[in-house]
């Protein structure tokens, strides 16, 4: 099962199970930063303030210097994380421990999604069609240079700090893809926060990013497969999964989604109905479901 489904069931299983907390709450003494299965909604917006607040702050700095928001977002995740503030006792365990991050990871995960479709609602198709040739060319270019450097890593990591029983050419290809693959939400979010996401750089250059994405990924469940002893087949039914759904989502559900804009009268009015727009929604969360179970991940 993908990580997205993993999350949704782990996260709705403690909100079902939520018992009644005592009346008094943190009056009679109950701690809120304390983790409870059956109730992690507290904890979740300590996560989410903490969060937002380092972010926040790092953003007044370093929007000084020019730095798009997301730099920012990146560097509090590092502060935030075991490298910094995880040093501080018990500030890990408590505040971010294993068992609680279900829900975090479920919100950044469905944010993630929408807003990576919204970033598609505002690329330019025609321009990525002028310059197919050219976005290829650098996603091909981005994709084998990058690899062949984590290859090259690899080979110094492997003879350093590496068992000599773990397969060196599995080793190898995660290693190389770990290095190769892009971080595609940050490439969104440096675009568009510099406005230039309907450019014709910013099209071409998302287009070249998602090819290397999709291809990154596949090498991953690759790597996952054959070091899992499964059959080395799996990337390529992971591949014709992809390519089977963007089919039909290109014929049949377009063709449909467009007669029933037409048939709402969304199209002559400009605007989407209330029904069209909790369809878009529906099909965005089912796009993320299916490339997320095939085990590619639900922002594809």
């Amino acid at each position: 099962m993908g990580e997205l489904s993993e999350l949704v069931l782990h996260f709705s299983r403690g909100l079902v199970a939520r018992k009644a907390a005592e009346q008094g709450g943190v009056i009679s003494g109950d701690n809120p930063v304390t983790y409870n299965a059956s109730d992690p909604f507290r904890l979740w917006v300590v996560q989410l303030v903490i969060i937002l607040a380092m972010t926040q702050a790092l953003a007044l700095l370093f929007g000084r210097i020019r730095q798009p928001r997301v730099i920012s977002e990146v560097i509090a995740g590092i502060f935030l994380g075991p490298s910094v503030m995880g040093r501080i006792p018990h500030f890990q365990s408590r505040i971010f421990p294993d068992a609680g991050n279900a829900g975090l990871s479920l919100t950044s995960t469905i944010g993630l999604v929408i807003f990576l479709f919204l970033v598609g609602l505002e690329i330019d198709t025609k321009a990525v069609k002028r310059h197919f040739l050219a976005a290829s060319t650098i996603s091909i270019a981005g994709l084998v240079v990058p690899l062949g450097l984590g290859a090259a890593l690899g080979v110094a990591i492997y003879k350093e700090f590496i068992n000599p029983d773990v397969n060196f050419g599995y080793f190898l290809l995660f290693t190389a893809v770990a290095v190769g693959i892009t971080a595609f939400p940050v490439l969104c979010r440096i675009l568009t926060e510099l406005k230039l996401l309907e450019t014709t750089v910013g099209s071409v250059t998302l287009a070249a990013g998602v090819g290397n994405d999709v291809v990154g990924w596949i090498l991953l469940a690759l790597t996952v497969a054959l070091v899992n002893a499964a059959s080395g087949l799996t990337a390529l039914y992971v591949l014709l999964a992809s390519a089977g759904y963007i089919i039909f989502l290109c014929y049949p559900i377009r063709w449909a989604y467009g007669w029933l804009a037409r048939w709402t009268g969304s199209l002559e009015r400009g605007a989407p109905t209330t029904g069209m727009m909790t369809l878009t929604l529906v099909l965005v969360l089912a796009s993320a479901f299916f490339t997320d179970i095939i085990g590619i991940h639900a922002i594809f």
